[in-house]
């Protein structure tokens, strides 16, 4: 019988996994419990951020996914006549990874379900379904069924990684708010696409039937046409149909083993309530689902799980208040609803069908895209804004500042050389837990014990033709370290990669009480034998 475990995750797919294995790789007690018995191979999601690269980079997983995958893609929107209306061309990502890459979701799932597999330290119950989940202010129990046997599996903490039909979700009683988008669309995945395309995904809002061109690599193309209201999803997901659809305007020949795959879908703009409930947390389409324009879906569950689970990780060692646990809504909920309507925006843009309501929105967009500033913000995609978390775990410090820091924003990734004269990612070099970068001044400057106490990794950072030595790195182009002065400022860094704080001495003290207030270095326990956490301390406060 399996023992109680620190968490339990519901749900193996691309976002469980990923939650599943930062925990274990943090030596964290974790069952993963999955219905199925392989990874998932249908190419639902296509779009991947840099966000997301950094997290697979920690999982050592990046570099496999970057060989599958279109590297540094833009955005091209077209109107009437197909008439090119936007350009949002591939930017220079500040995190050490392409902007915006197109992936597929079944070499990702693969990746991550067979590390999860050769994982030691992670439980990974295939063919194991969740049926029933209880929980008390003590933990969480989760009754399990693989083929004619049933079991209980209890632990302190629950994620429900269960996708939109979360049975986590409805055990608990949270609600999903939002909307169904009424609009129909075809997705057409195909194999042996025979010509090079530009690194671009297409969104061509023609008036007529409205369509979405994805390429990739290795021969991978997906076109996605809107569905009227008079056709059947059935009739028109035939091979007859999806022939009419694809040949002559984008395939000169079509045969059946070109056809990846062909399904319907209706897209939801729907947010859960809450994204916690006493001791569950929700992540991915468990918690939010959101139209696939803006491509953001898979990321925005990277981006919770990420969230989530250094949280948890300082629940398990004992440090964690209940405002710590309850910033993961705070940040999470907030971007993601953003994310929803944003997505939603998009695809009403796409969608337009009326003539009247085109005409107008290509003239409109031609004539916002005039105005210098307004081309660039839509050229680089800003209406995708990042996280910020300055609502959550985040402290200011009044009269400190960097150029190129922001407190609540995820933190650059420089190029660094360190002292045996390797040139890698500032990530590399971070570890897997907070993180306390020294910029400027003497290597040595005193410190508050509070970030020993919670286990920071200090780094001091120096400029372009500093000497490193151990302990240092000098980035190799000016970046954390632009106009820097001689006295030592303070960065601290998440583990998720997000700026804490930025301080000087005269203002460490107010920085270490904000944070204090998530994280009580006094209360954190660890077993000082083996640096393992203890299995269940308790909270600081009591759980709701």
């Amino acid at each position: 019988m399996t023992a109680r475990r620190d968490v339990l995750v519901v749900g193996a797919g691309p976002i469980g996994l990923v939650a599943a294995l930062l925990l274990a790789d943090a030596g964290i007690r974790t069952t993963l419990v999955e219905k199925e018995t392989e990874p998932g191979d249908l190419p639902r999601a296509i779009s991947l951020q840099d966000e997301s690269f950094r997290t697979l980079e920690q999982l050592g997983l990046a570099d496999a996914l970057k060989a599958e995958s279109l590297l540094d893609t833009g955005s091209r929107y077209f109107g009437l006549g197909d008439r090119l209306l936007l350009e949002a061309r591939p930017v220079t990502s500040r995190l050490g990874h392409p902007a915006k890459t197109q992936f597929d979701q079944p070499i990702l799932e693969r990746l991550l379900w067979e590390r999860a597999v050769a994982h030691e330290g992670l439980e990974f119950l295939r063919g194991a379904e969740a049926t029933a989940i209880t929980q008390d202010s003590d933990g969480v129990s989760v009754t399990v069924t693989t083929g004619e046997k049933t079991r209980t599996l209890t632990a302190d903490w629950l994620i429900g990684a269960d996708g939109g039909r979360s049975l986590t979700r409805r055990a608990v009683g949270i609600d999903l708010a939002g909307t169904t988008q009424p609009q129909r669309w075809i997705v057409v995945d195909l194999h042996n696409e025979p010509r090079a395309r530009d690194p671009f995904a297409e969104f061509h809002g023609d008036g007529e039937r409205p369509y979405v061109l994805v390429p990739g690599v290795k021969g991978r193309l997906r076109i996605e046409f809107m569905l009227f209201d008079d056709e059947d999803p059935d009739e028109m997901t035939t091979p007859e149909r999806i022939r009419e659809l694809v040949v002559p305007r984008f395939r000169a020949e079509l045969t059946p083993d070109d056809v990846r795959r062909a399904v319907v879908y209706i897209a939801h703009q729907r947010v859960a309530r809450t994204y916690r409930a006493g001791r569950t947390f929700l992540v991915g389409d468990a918690a939010h689902l959101m139209p696939p324009f803006a491509g953001q879906g898979l990321n925005a569950g990277i981006r919770d799980a990420t969230n989530l689970t250094w949280k948890l990780i300082e629940a398990i060692t004992g440090g964690a208040t209940e405002r710590l646990l309850d910033s993961y809504e705070v940040e999470r909920r907030t971007h993601g609803a953003a994310m929803v309507t944003v997505s939603r925006r998009i695809g009403a843009v796409v969608m337009a069908t009326h003539p009247v309501v085109t005409r107008v929105r290509d003239t409109v967009v031609r004539t916002v895209s005039l105005i210098p500033c307004v081309r660039e913000f839509l050229a680089n995609m800003r209406f995708i804004a990042p996280p910020d978390y300055t609502a959550g775990v985040a402290a200011r410090a009044h009269g400190v500042t960097l150029d190129t820091v922001t407190v609540g924003r995820a933190l650059s990734q420089p190029v660094v050389r360190d002292a045996t004269g390797a040139e890698r990612g500032l990530d590399a070099h971070l570890g897997r837990g907070w993180a306390l970068l020294q910029i400027g001044g003497p290597p040595d400057a005193a410190v508050d014990a509070y970030w020993d106490a919670i286990g920071a990794r200090r780094l001091c950072v120096r400029a372009p033709g500093s000497e490193p030595i151990d302990g240092m790195v000098t980035e190799t182009t000016a970046v954390l370290t632009s106009g820097a002065g001689t006295l030592p400022v303070f960065v601290a860094v998440r583990p998720d990669r997000y700026v804490a704080a930025v301080f000087d001495s005269a203002g460490e003290q107010r920085v270490v009480e904000r944070l204090r207030a998530f994280i009580d270095d006094r209360a954190r326990r660890t077993d000082p034998s083996s640096g393992i956490p203890h299995s269940r301390p308790p909270l600081n406060r009591s759980i709701r």
